[in-house]
């Protein structure tokens, strides 16, 4: 009996030892105890950018979230659909005042639906997607002084 319990400490010993031992690849890309961090385009390209809605080819609302060169898109451009093309789409370093990120939290006043339609976007997609608004003010700045 004592044998059979030596034995038995001895592989689970080995079991334990051998699920310790090793490294992240890229421990960067991990935050909050395993959460894997994503880009703004990650996060279209998973919620928004699909089949049928803000795709390359169907382009809904006139809005091509997937092809490179998004910005240009969105930075400054009207808003499509009745009663809102004075809205501005994305205005650079103020989300508050971005048309596309009332849309993802269905402020009211919004023309149309809350997208993405199917779903509500977590809080931390619309964290990314809030600060690559606030980061697009930092870039635009640069560029106007010439930096």
């Amino acid at each position: 009996m004592k044998r059979l319990v030596l034995i038995m400490f001895v592989f689970a010993a080995a079991l334990g030892g051998a699920g310790c031992v090793g490294s992240l690849s890229d421990p960067d890309a991990f935050v909050d105890g395993g959460t894997v961090t994503k880009d703004v385009q990650t996060v279209f390209d998973e919620s928004c950018a699909t089949a049928g809605c803000h795709d390359d080819v169907t382009s809904a609302a006139n809005l091509n979230l997937l092809s490179p060169g998004v910005e240009s898109r969105v930075l400054n451009v009207n808003a499509s659909g009745f009663g809102c093309e004075a809205r501005i789409l994305v205005v650079a370093g103020d989300p508050n005042g971005s048309y596309l990120f009332d849309k993802i939290l269905g402020t009211i006043g919004i023309c149309g639906s809350r997208m993405p339609l199917l779903s509500i976007l977590p809080d931390s997609d619309v964290e990314v997607i809030r600060e690559w608004i606030i980061e697009l003010g930092g870039s635009q700045q640069s560029t106007l002084d010439g930096g």
